[in-house]
């Protein structure tokens, strides 16, 4: 690795962090459109995308196997950014269904990067932006993120430093986490996963109730649903957190009655209750439900949160760190949610390379609650990139190597084949209706 001499290095990391710390503090800047000066001499030289399919587990499936319910796999798409000196960063932009159009945007962005300073962090991401007449969507928001984590892995690793550091330092030591691990194929079958889990180190479990309904007001899957919990909780004991995501399929009404039903056994929340669009019908549910509100992860920019914030629409905020235009725009939802009183429970369906941003931000975030981490992907990491994450009670610890603190396995990764597309879920009631997602 090249890195500057003490006296260059110095001057780059005030004149960065100035930059840095001024996103940190007033949220995004808007840049100058002419070129600036280089005061590093570092330069972006050009780009890479690897993108690949990732098994996610056992395939779960309705009663009509003619009805998918998810895929069996993921789609990761993994960026690379090069420099002149040696240096590069990783960034990554999995968007599942989006990810090849993500890959698309990202290449087409190339010319704007070239030539530029990696350590102009936030002046790189927002010139971007602002050349841009469409500012929204999770197609633009993945593409910034993934340069967004990039630049700054190289802007931690020219400085010598992780990535925390450059956003003003760690807050905590270790991020609390967790994993999927609630099934609700039947009260037997959720008991002996969540054991199993439990055992290898988890203490948190999340599942998806609800999604086996046949119309939008289906009691028979409202009473099994809530008989699952109760085994859960019967299991694992007071101690271990429970999280239940709908997905945002549910109708209001079922997810109020959901809450009420299951409140006894103490979910830490009850996650998108209803479509996403309506602030005002998530704060209604908020009022009604004894279980906390969660939401966030179909919203992308900082006034989409702010909607929410504004309403007092829920009680924890769950934005996705790769979709939501990266790490300075998160920690700007997150200070905003911070005067709320509001908690963060960060949204995460991506790879190491994300999750490695999502520790080193969860770091310096005053209110965070917990982080969502794949238990089945967590322990295939190692496939992917080189790592020092590791599940102690609960737990995982942050790492002092500089920038993000991994390193893509690029030519493992580069073999991993992209052979077909992700295969559409199929959420329909029984008369063949759309019910949700």
């Amino acid at each position: 690795m090249n890195v500057l001499p003490h006296s260059l290095e110095r001057r780059s990391f005030l004149a960065a962090t100035a930059g840095w710390m001024g996103a940190s503090l007033l949220g995004p800047q808007t840049s100058l459109s002419a070129p600036r000066r280089n005061p590093s001499g570092i330069k972006i030289t050009g780009i890479k995308t690897y993108m690949f399919n990732v098994s996610t587990g056992p395939k779960r499936e309705l009663e009509d196997k003619q009805r998918k319910q998810s895929s069996a796999f993921k789609t990761w798409l993994f960026l690379k950014i090069e420099t002149n000196a040696g240096t590069y960063g990783w960034g990554e932009g999995s968007g599942e269904w989006l990810s090849p159009i993500v890959r698309t945007t990202l290449h087409e962005w190339e010319p704007l990067l070239v030539d530029r300073d990696p350590l102009d962090v936030v002046s790189v991401c927002d010139d971007i932006t602002n050349r841009l007449p469409w500012k929204g969507g999770p197609v633009f928001g993945t593409a910034i993120a993934a340069i967004n984590m990039a630049l700054y892995d190289i802007a931690g690793k020219i400085l010598q430093v992780p990535v925390y550091q450059l956003l003003g330092g760690r807050k905590r030591d270790r991020i609390k986490v967790y994993h999927g691990g609630i099934n609700f194929t039947s009260p037997e079958r959720a008991r002996e996963d969540a054991r199993i889990a439990v055992e290898s180190g988890v203490r948190g479990l999340k599942g998806n109730p609800l999604e086996a309904r046949s119309w939008p007001m289906d009691y028979r899957v409202l009473d099994d649903c809530t008989n699952v919990v109760a085994a859960v909780r019967d299991e694992v004991g007071p101690d271990i957190e429970l999280m239940l995501d709908t997905h945002g399929s549910p109708s209001p009404a079922l997810s109020v009655l959901f809450a009420q039903k299951v409140a006894p056994y103490r979910p830490l929340f009850l996650e998108e209750p209803c479509k996403v669009g309506s602030a005002d019908v998530l704060r209604d549910i908020s009022e009604k439900s004894p279980v906390p509100i969660a939401t966030g992860e179909k919203l992308f920019s900082y006034r989409d949160f702010k909607e929410v914030i504004d309403a007092r629409a829920c009680a924890f905020l769950q934005p996705d760190l790769s979709h939501s235009f990266g790490i300075n725009n998160f920690l700007h939802i997150a200070r905003l949610a911070d005067e709320a009183q509001m908690l963060m429970a960060p949204h995460n369906a991506g790879g190491p390379v994300h999750f490695a941003a999502l520790a080193n931000t969860d770091a310096v975030v005053s209110n965070f609650l917990i982080q969502e981490v794949s238990g089945h992907w967590l322990a295939r990491f190692h496939e992917f990139v080189d790592h020092e994450f590791q599940l102690d009670d609960g737990f995982i610890g942050l790492v002092d190597r500089p920038g993000l603190g991994i390193d893509v396995k690029e030519a493992d990764v580069a073999k991993m084949p992209y052979d077909r597309r992700m295969e559409y879920r199929q959420y329909r009631h029984a008369d063949g209706s759309w019910k949700g997602w």
